[in-house]
């Protein structure tokens, strides 16, 4: 119970502390959020209508990953896993934990085993993390062939280097190492069979269940995938590539031309997009809005314009998605208590029917009699 109310209270904290820095910012920067929003309705409606379509294809990319992931579980179901999970670690303070419940109460409501749930979580995850250090490795490397690297550039590249090459290595000693396995699964049956020392209501929700073959079958799940990852490095890449062009897209349509390249807008991206992902925030709220305007301003796009194009940017791929995900589960929710309520009024008409057999049974022996 302390644990929770902590929680509780970091998370009311943390909205309280976002929600006054935003309202700062927004104050201070009135005139020009006014001129964004004015350069907004000034979108075409072909510009508006490819950037619903950009999005669309976001969604639809995102929730297919997932479900070539899970195997055999549907598109609409795959996109509520995702979707839902995405609203909840998103639209919520210390949501990633929330968002992770939600998406195995799903996945088990749509009979998907807990392993091959798990494995798809850490597959998805690792693959998320790997090309969001990848794709600013590329685009710096493109880039200091046409000019001569910076210091930061240099740095950059450094880091990214040793990022992607160490979870690179990580991964694959881990997944190839006997040893390493057989020491995870000895730790994870030590702690288990302490947890239900310590709390033996686990013991009824694990009977029947071993941890150490559960955590054997995610890695053989996890090698499978691994054995041939670029299929997925290359849907995670290109997930995390629609969101740059989305942006780009807007700021075309908002009047920004040459003064933006695409090598040069995409390092502002991606690298923003990095950076932005390290700040424990959720969605990167304010943070990502902040960073963006700002490297763009700093390449040359005029303020109010940078900001339009961010704005839009972010309406389709954060403020978009939550609605989606939170609309997403009262669906679910509705089909689950619908779902049972159907299987109660079953399960009375089947207790029902004994008795109406047996008062027959009995109606048909006492006419006997009298006849």
């Amino acid at each position: 119970m302390p644990s929770r109310s902590t929680t509780d209270l970091v998370r009311v904290a943390l909205v309280v502390l976002v929600g006054g820095v935003l309202a700062v910012a927004v104050w201070f920067q009135r005139d020009t959020i006014g001129e964004a929003v004015g350069e907004m309705r000034a979108l075409s409606v072909g510009v508006v209508a490819a950037l619903v379509g950009l999005g669309v294809l976001e969604r639809v990319s995102r929730a297919s990953i997932v479900q070539r992931l899970l195997g055999t579980t549907s598109f609409c179901r795959s996109l509520t896993i995702h979707d839902v999970g995405t609203a909840a670690s998103k639209g919520v303070p210390l949501g990633g934990p929330l968002g992770t419940g939600l998406r195995w109460s799903i996945a088990r409501d749509a009979a998907v085993p807990t392993t091959t749930f798990t494995s798809m979580l850490v597959a998805y995850g690792v693959a998320t993390t790997f090309v969001t250090w990848l794709l600013p490795l590329c685009v710096l490397l493109v880039e200091i062939t046409q000019r001569a690297p910076t210091g930061t550039d240099l740095v950059m590249l450094a880091v990214c280097t040793v990022v992607v090459g160490g979870s690179a290595l990580f991964w694959a000693v881990v997944l190839r190492s006997d040893r390493i396995t057989a020491w995870l699964v000895a730790l994870l049956r030590a702690l288990t069979a302490r947890a239900i020392t310590r709390w033996p209501t686990f013991a009824g929700h694990l009977a029947g269940h071993d941890v150490g073959a559960g955590l054997l079958e995610v890695r053989s799940s996890l090698r499978a995938v691994a054995g041939r990852p670029l299929g997925l490095l290359a849907s995670t890449a290109l997930v995390q590539s629609i969101g740059a062009v989305i942006l780009f897209v807007a700021l075309r349509g908002l009047g920004v031309g040459d003064e933006l390249g695409f090598i040069e807008f995409a390092r502002v991206y991606f690298v923003v997009t990095l950076l932005s992902s390290l700040v424990p925030v959720p969605g990167g709220v304010g943070v990502v809005e902040a960073g963006l305007t700002g490297a763009l301003v700093s390449a040359g796009v005029d303020a109010p314009s940078a900001l339009a194009g961010v704005l839009v940017y972010r309406l389709l791929t954060y403020v978009v998605p939550i609605a989606l995900g939170a609309a997403l589960y009262i669906v679910w929710r509705f089909d689950v208590t619908r779902r049972d309520s159907r299987n109660q009024l079953r399960s009375h008409a089947l207790g029902e029917r004994p008795m109406a057999t047996e008062l027959l049974r009995i109606e048909l022996h006492e006419a006997a009699v009298i006849e």
